[in-house]
């Protein structure tokens, strides 16, 4: 049996439960850097591996060996008809791991351990018990469910997917206004990753805004950010090492919105933006999924309005 799941904490946590099968992690940063849809499978671990080592979060090579490792295993899991449940929280992060699964699964080959729909909490967070009752017979006191990938969730899944790796938002839009109901959070990461667009009015993102938001309210060091950040978040789902790249780019330039040469603050610009009088002028080029948002004073040719929970 292999069992699927987000990360090497939710692996430590499954094989203290004491589960029989190979325990597989799944590794990247999906919603941060490009994620082309013109590209095949060994394309697409070869941009995902420059991003990552890129920002500095891992040696190239060991990604792209990873990356293979990872692929090739669910491949033969496929292909042997072997049993496979995936194990995945319902936030950004996982849902848009879960969707690249989903592209490459038949009908009814997995079965699906979705936790924190209702109140979040991570897999590494369940106790053993609730594993064992969840790998058992898909009841954890409602902090999760079991469900089989039938055809409904897997075409919500590629949908997502595909959302993902569009060169413009329309279809994660679509996903955004419509939901999946075979599996709710599916069409929310699609809601969530368009709020990673910058806003019509200031050129942050949701994610930007909250950190700025952080320092604003006294936050100094980047750790009180981040922990400030993802206590604005339904459904948590950003690692330190992200937060901290923000954190970075809103400092760098002349027009920076942070100072973080000691305790962070912000700057003038970066007061106005979080008034909403400014616009953010060194917003850095950045890809999200298939779509290469340009940076600068230039407008972008997408933005999300929050207010009206739409993209313009």
């Amino acid at each position: 049996m292999l069992h699927v799941t987000n990360g090497d904490s939710a692996v430590a946590k499954l094989r203290a439960t004491g589960l029989e099968g190979t325990l597989l992690p799944w590794r990247d940063v999906l919603h941060e850097g490009p994620v082309p849809g013109d590209v095949g499978d060994v394309g697409l671990r070869d941009v995902r591996a420059r991003f990552l080592a890129g920002q500095g979060w891992a040696a190239e090579e060991d990604v792209r060996a990873d990356m293979r490792h990872r692929d090739q295993r669910l491949d033969r899991a496929i292909a042997d008809g072997e049993e496979i449940m995936l194990w995945f929280e319902s936030d950004l992060y996982d849902m848009l791991y879960l969707a690249q699964i989903l592209e490459r699964l038949p009908e009814e080959a997995a079965t699906l351990v979705i936790v924190g729909e209702e109140r979040f909490v991570g897999v590494a967070e369940l106790e053993p018990h609730e594993l064992r009752a969840l790998a058992a017979d898909g009841a954890a006191h409602r902090r999760g469910r079991r469900i089989p990938v039938d055809a409904a969730v897997r075409h919500a899944g590629r949908a997502l997917w595909a959302a993902l790796r569009a060169p413009e938002p329309t279809p994660a839009v679509r996903l955004a206004e419509h939901g999946t109901p075979a599996l709710p959070a599916l069409g929310e990461a699609a809601r969530r990753l368009l709020e990673q667009l910058p806003w019509h009015d200031t050129g942050v993102n949701r994610t930007e805004r909250a950190l700025l938001e952080a320092v604003a309210g006294g936050a100094r060091a980047r750790e009180a950010a981040f922990l400030a950040q993802q206590r604005q978040e339904e459904r948590p789902f950003m690692g330190d090492a992200t937060a901290f790249a923000y954190l970075a780019a809103l400092a760098d330039g002349q027009a920076a919105l942070l100072r973080n040469h000691g305790p962070l603050s912000l700057t003038p610009s970066g007061g106005a933006v979080l008034a909403g009088g400014a616009r953010w002028e060194g917003r850095p080029e950045r890809w999200l999924g298939g779509m290469l948002v340009p940076g600068g004073s230039a407008r972008p040719p997408w933005a999300c309005d929050p207010a009206a929970r739409r993209v313009v």
